[in-house]
């Protein structure tokens, strides 16, 4: 059963709403092209202790005013490891952020490198098995969720000569989508926009011409429905798994995952058998994200309201 769906209505906004906005554009532009031309000049290393100190400042402050996002982190954390104290809770959240410092650290120094400059700091496994299934003429279907650097997973895919588009909504911040956008393309990423007209054929003509990677661990407003995540029904995209059944497509499921030293693997394991229903599909697909989620929890984004929405109860039946 799908979600109901909300009229994307919005009042014109005024002169000096669009003004203020205006304004706010161009100043996370100007910071964004700063600090792209700062990380430009920094080594790996440096790059990821700069965005790891981010993060820890991030946790320092938001933790100190108990924002919203520490308090959702703690209660999905609260969910997902019930048998776990709140100290570990804690523990797990602060490492999060400071993954994610290190995510943008890491994606601000990759802005001014190229496959050569992604390859001293990623290896891969089970990628060489992925060719040959593609040589086979089977269409491929990556698919993974917000794990460790997902945008070094695409990357990778495209610097090893197979191309690979992702299906992504564009951010609300036009100068962080244009970041992405240009870190994305730089390793041959395309990406095909979810909303738009043209989505679905772009789509086939990807997995045609090479393959098609998709995220599915987040409530969005894409089509989907209720598969159980961590015990708990999630909102789930299931676009991916239609398109996998009804392609015939070999689906992989591929993680990165930064290791200690501060390098990053990225696994793609062997295609996932799947069942004919979607809905069992997306179930199965979300059962390798959370398997994956549970080796290093620090490296998801446990801030992102993946429960918001439950299933509505059932109607009494008459006796």
């Amino acid at each position: 059963m799908s979600a109901p769906r909300v009229p994307d209505s919005h009042p014109r906004r005024r002169p000096v709403d669009r003004l203020r906005r205006g304004l706010r554009t161009a100043a996370v532009a100007g910071v964004v092209r700063l600090l792209a031309a700062l990380f430009a000049l920094l080594p790996w290393r440096v790059a990821q202790a700069i965005g790891r100190g981010i993060g820890r400042l991030g946790w320092s402050l938001s933790s100190l005013f108990h924002t919203r996002d520490v308090r959702r982190s703690l209660e999905h954390l609260a969910i997902a490891f019930p048998e776990q104290s709140e100290a570990e809770h804690r523990q797990i959240a602060r490492g999060c952020y400071h993954h994610l410092g290190t995510l943008l650290g890491e994606t601000l120094w990759l802005l001014s490198r190229d496959c050569r400059g992604l390859a001293a700091h990623l290896r891969t496994e089970g990628l060489d098995r992925v060719h040959e299934i593609r040589a086979s003429g089977r269409p491929v279907l990556f698919f993974t969720g917000h794990c460790g650097n997902w945008e070094m997973l695409a990357a990778a895919v495209n610097c090893s000569g197979l191309s690979m588009a992702v299906v992504a909504r564009p951010l609300d911040e036009e100068a962080l989508q244009r970041l992405l956008t240009t870190a994305r393309g730089r390793f041959g990423t395309r990406v095909i926009d979810r909303g738009a007209p043209s989505a679905a054929r772009d789509l086939l003509r990807a997995m045609r011409d090479g393959a098609v990677g998709m995220l599915i661990d987040q409530d969005t407003k894409a089509d989907g429905d209720w598969v159980p995540f961590f015990g708990r029904p999630a909102y789930t995209p299931i676009g991916a798994a239609r398109i996998a059944l009804h392609q015939d497509a070999a689906v992989i499921p591929c993680f990165t995952e930064r290791l200690p030293d501060g390098s990053h693997v990225a696994r793609f394991a062997d295609p996932l058998p799947l069942p004919d229903d979607p809905i069992e599909a997306t179930a199965a697909m979300t059962r390798m994200i959370e398997e994956h989620i549970r080796r290093v929890p620090e490296q998801w984004v446990w801030m992102h309201r993946r429960w918001r929405r439950q299933p509505e109860p059932a109607p009494p039946t008459d006796r």
